[in-house]
């Protein structure tokens, strides 16, 4: 695990730098974020929360800002709200196009986590799902 590590490392510092000089991140820039912290895939991967896509592809993450430092305006996804998104990606929309999700978050949901569990699970059985929980500029994997 921890492919993304160095990835999620970027999205951290980035929200954090825009959190002291901009008072937070607006949901409008989330995909810039992502896209500038993994170029490697040339801004081809999905989003949430985002701008809409009829495609699918490889990679998608996910990003819940809770915390008020962080997150600026409305839109942003709760943890439990990412949580379903993922399933609902994984497990719907994009069944077998996308390989990797990467959920990404201010605040940890235990009690959504125990509800999405299973199908998290079953997930991570046929494909690959890392989670960043985050602190200022400091990530923390959270395994399944």
């Amino acid at each position: 695990m921890g492919d993304f590590k160095e990835v999620a490392g970027r999205i951290a510092a980035s929200i954090f730098e825009k959190m002291k000089h901009e008072g937070g991140v607006s949901v409008d820039k989330i995909p810039q974020i992502v896209a500038e912290s993994f170029p490697e895939e040339g801004g081809e991967v999905n989003c949430y929360p985002g701008v809409p896509s009829f495609h699918c592809f490889e990679i998608a993450f996910f990003v819940s800002l809770c915390s008020p430092p962080y997150r600026k305006g409305r839109g942003h996804l709760t943890c439990r709200q990412a949580m379903e998104k993922i399933v609902q990606h994984m497990q719907g929309a994009c069944y077998a196009k996308t390989h990797v999700a990467v959920l990404f978050t201010d605040n940890w949901d235990a009690p959504a986590f125990d509800e999405w569990r299973d199908n998290l699970l079953q997930i991570v059985g046929q494909h690959h799902i890392e989670i960043y929980l985050f602190l200022g500029k400091t990530v923390s994997e959270i395994t399944l």
